[in-house]
């Protein structure tokens, strides 16, 4: 029996919602920017100009690190990796359960194998980590 998972960091908003945001958002600084204009101050329009491209800036930044997720794989003894950026494959490594320790590191888990320490779900709070940790260990000795 094999069981996937798919992990991936939170993102409360959908693509089109977070344009929504953005337009919604861009509108009310322009809207604001232009009233202030008009008596007169006209550098606040500058600044709101500048903090929107400043949101845009750290939008795009989070949009691109959401896209890195991590597909974990377990069968019979086998732990199979994958570290993914969108759609393509970035990292493909496969453990024997067997012959690994699993690790609850401060900010990640970690697998050794072989003399080879490979950190993975860095994006999942404590708690999840522990509940994932549980689930591997849980599915690992299940199969033996």
């Amino acid at each position: 029996m094999i069981k996937k998972l798919h992990i991936k960091p939170n993102k409360s908003l959908n693509n089109l919602q977070i344009l929504f945001f953005l337009l919604i958002t861009g509108f009310l600084i322009v809207f604001i920017g232009a009233r202030f204009l008009l008596v007169g101050a006209w550098p606040i329009i500058i600044f709101g100009i500048v903090e929107f491209f400043i949101l845009v800036s750290c939008t795009i930044y989070f949009l691109r690190k959401v896209k890195k997720t991590e597909k974990i794989s377990l069968s019979e003894k086998t732990m199979h990796l994958q570290k993914l950026d969108g759609d393509e494959i970035v990292e493909n490594n496969k453990y024997n359960l067997n012959w690994s320790k699993l690790k609850n590191e401060r900010d990640s888990l970690s697998i050794i194998y072989a003399g080879e320490k490979k950190c993975f779900a860095n994006f999942l709070s404590e708690e999840r980590r522990i509940k994932l940790k549980k689930i591997i260990e849980k599915y690992n000795s299940m199969s033996n």
